[in-house]
């Protein structure tokens, strides 16, 4: 389970500083505190919190550097979060992003919810400013999530944004749960486009994780789902009952 601070960077980073000490050398970028990064307030509320299995999955703030996918720092959302009131201090002041994400097991971006803060677009923020976002009644659930970080990313130009979408399947917001869940496969009737708790015999996970001149479509999808926590996010998500 991960950790409701993830401190392992941090850890590091101020052992340096201590194992330094004896020799009076300590350096320039590592002589802060944690009280001296940015702050981080929301307040609100956010939806369907409870879809993500905390065994797998958290929904955190977290911090990263420049196109890394593990975090610097991350604290953990509450899983009552119909009424936000939610502080996250001390975060690392080299971060590039801050984000309202979800992480794996192996403290791993899955998917990004919403961006809090971005060192490009904000370069003359102060230490000791705090970063304010409301949330009202944010949708973070699993098929939202899939929704705008998969389907809408990678699958609508193909499936509905064009006047006939590819298999007939739409996937655009909106569209898309309609067009899955428990509509049988054009491609093999036997099939469901989605079964609800068994991803092994949903079309949409075969799809995403296996290629070969029998499957009957025309397209290789697995070049950007397999092996990918993005496959395994809608294994779960379909394993979960494909709730909506």
């Amino acid at each position: 389970m991960i950790n409701r601070f993830i401190t392992i960077f941090f850890a590091l980073t101020m052992g340096a500083c201590l194992g330094s000490c004896d020799d009076g050398d300590i350096s320039e970028e590592m002589n802060f505190s944690i009280d001296e990064g940015y702050t981080v307030k929301l307040n609100g509320s956010l939806n369907k919190l409870d879809q993500w299995n905390s065994s797998q999955y958290q929904v955190v703030v977290a911090a990263f550097a420049a196109q890394d996918s593990y975090p610097l720092l991350a604290k953990a959302i509450p899983s009552q979060s119909d009424s936000l009131n939610f502080l996250f201090d001390g975060i690392n002041p080299t971060c590039e992003t801050i984000e309202l994400c979800v992480l794996n097991l192996i403290n791993k971006r899955v998917a990004t919810l919403s961006s809090i803060y971005e060192r490009s677009e904000d370069p003359d923020r102060k230490l000791n400013d705090t970063i304010i976002c409301n949330f009202k009644g944010m949708d973070v659930g699993m098929y939202s999530t899939i929704q705008s970080n998969i389907f809408t990313k990678r699958c609508a130009y193909c499936h509905g944004m064009g006047e006939t979408p590819a298999a007939g399947l739409y996937l655009t917001e909106g569209d898309s749960y309609a067009s899955l869940v428990n509509v049988i496969s054009k491609k093999i009737d036997s099939l469901k486009r989605v079964s609800p708790g068994d991803a092994e015999n949903s079309m949409l996970y075969k799809v995403l994780t296996e290629y070969g001149e029998e499957c009957g479509w025309h397209y290789d999808h697995t070049k950007f789902f397999y092996g990918n926590s993005m496959s395994n996010l809608v294994k779960e998500w379909i394993n979960s009952g494909a709730p909506q």
